[in-house]
């Protein structure tokens, strides 16, 4: 050329020549479609709290139909609303824009689940057993009314509470327990202010109060009542017996006890001298027996009698069979199901 420059020029590059060679698995793929989590959380638990979490609110009810007859929701209302509400959190984004949903998921500590996840739902173990120690303060000062509503309303969040591990599942189950026993006990107590002119039924129904399963200084006041009311009627038989298991507890040895140590031993004393009952009483502290949480009498083993699958309450006969159950309020006695779920 011109210039004395003899290198030859390079051809010119063809950028779409290359197109032609391209296979069909090479280049962008589209990723596989995921799932929602609400979707997730559904499709991975039989808990009735994970339905309601994932807005399956119909699921959930059917859940908990099967699983422990549950047929009354409006006692259920509150826990169920706070299932779905906590489940997620809003982030608000910038200035004209909606704000974003976040699923918060219980099972995400060492990474997203992904499909595997489960929802984090408002209610937990700690949840309950405030509920439990608030009704325990009320049932010791004797605010009875209010030591029911707590148990009660622990009674209603038990099934909408998914348990971390088994240890978490047995306590569930006893703290259910715990309610049944509480519920009936404050039952009784009220019966008891009723039939105060009464002194056949008041000693029946102070002698079932002692039956209750509760706290040992909760069943000292029992015992101490039951010792009195059948002492005043003389019906020293039982009185005795009162007595004599007042005396048992290890709490009477403590000095604060002393003046009722005392007293149930001069009432065991002259019981026993005494030795007769004034009324015959439909209760026999000898043979095992339930208490008819309806009628507040002794069901004594191989009398006819049905059941609630999720307090465990009876009622003797068939009369309550397909009834709301007294105890909890909202589950259905004498449906045979498979109880309380506590997990997954």
């Amino acid at each position: 050329d011109d210039f004395g420059d003899d290198t030859p020029k390079a051809a010119p590059v063809d950028e779409m020549a290359g197109l032609n060679e391209i296979s069909d698995d090479a280049g962008f793929q589209m990723p596989a479609a995921g799932r929602p989590p609400a979707g997730c959380w559904a499709a991975n638990s039989s808990h009735a709290a994970d339905h309601l979490a994932a807005g399956g609110a119909s699921s959930a009810m059917q859940l908990l139909h099967r699983q422990i007859a549950a047929s009354d929701f409006s006692v259920l209302k509150g826990s169920m609303l706070g299932c779905y509400l906590g489940s997620t959190v809003s982030l608000p984004g910038i200035p004209g824009s909606g704000s974003i949903v976040v699923p918060l998921m219980r099972n995400d500590a060492s990474g997203h689940p992904g499909n595997d996840s489960l929802p984090r739902t408002s209610l937990n173990l700690r949840t309950l057993v405030t509920g439990i120690r608030q009704g325990y303060r009320f049932f010791q000062t004797g605010k009875f009314n209010d030591a029911k509503n707590a148990f009660t309303e622990v009674m209603a969040q038990i099934p909408l509470t998914a348990a971390e591990n088994k240890n978490e599942a047995s306590e569930m189950k006893e703290m259910l327990g715990i309610c049944r026993e509480y519920i009936t006990a404050i039952r009784i107590k009220a019966a008891m202010a009723d039939a105060g002119a009464d002194p056949v039924r008041s000693t029946e129904l102070a002698a079932l109060f002692t039956h209750c399963d509760l706290q040992p200084v909760h069943k000292l006041l029992a015992l101490r009542s039951a010792m009195g009311t059948s002492f005043k009627h003389k019906n020293y038989i039982v009185a005795a017996s009162f007595a004599r298991r007042l005396l048992e507890l290890p709490d009477m040895r403590s000095a604060k006890n002393a003046d009722l140590r005392m007293k149930a031993t001069k009432v065991l004393q002259k019981s026993e001298q005494m030795a007769r009952n004034e009324h015959t009483l439909n209760y026999n502290e000898n043979a095992a027996f339930v208490i008819d949480c309806k009628d507040f009498v002794p069901i004594y083993t191989g009398e006819e009698s049905v059941k609630c699958s999720y307090s465990g309450s009876s009622y003797k006969g068939s009369e309550m069979k397909g009834h709301v159950d007294l105890t909890d309020g909202f589950c259905t006695i004498g449906v045979e199901t498979i109880g309380l779920v506590t997990g997954k």
